[in-house]
């Protein structure tokens, strides 16, 4: 008897480590650059994956939705830098946030990704507060 429940528990074990490799892998954890201090990461299901830097980490409070923008295929899985948008992409992020009037909702940045000396726009982070 003592043996089948060594078994079970060495199963339960296999199986929880089999799907934390999974998630790691999944999320892009492994290939994620180093990040500047007090900055965070966040891997999107859609394939998004940012480096939030230069604003504060309210993933206690606020829930995280990433808006991708449509780039190169060879660039979908790549992590990008965000930040709060320049002077110049200011008017385009208002634009934004009057299209999607929901209470509570605020934007946060916006994501680029450095190709040689252009930079493309990955996408957008919005949160809302958790309820």
């Amino acid at each position: 008897m003592g043996k089948w429940i060594f078994r079970g528990v060495m199963l339960i074990v296999v199986a929880f480590g089999a799907y934390a490799a999974y998630d790691y892998y999944r999320a892009g954890l492994h290939t994620r650059p180093d990040m500047p201090p007090g900055a965070f990461s966040i891997s999107f299901a859609t394939g998004m994956r940012a480096i939030l830097v230069d604003v504060p980490n309210e993933r206690d409070t606020r829930r995280y939705f990433g808006f991708p923008a449509e780039v190169p295929f060879y660039l979908e899985d790549t992590w990008s830098i965000c930040s709060p948008p320049k002077m110049e992409e200011t008017a385009e992020a208002e634009y934004f946030m009057s299209l999607r009037d929901f209470p509570g909702e605020r934007f946060e940045v916006i994501c680029r990704i450095q190709v040689e000396d252009e930079t493309v726009v990955r996408g957008i982070i919005t949160t809302v507060p958790k309820l």
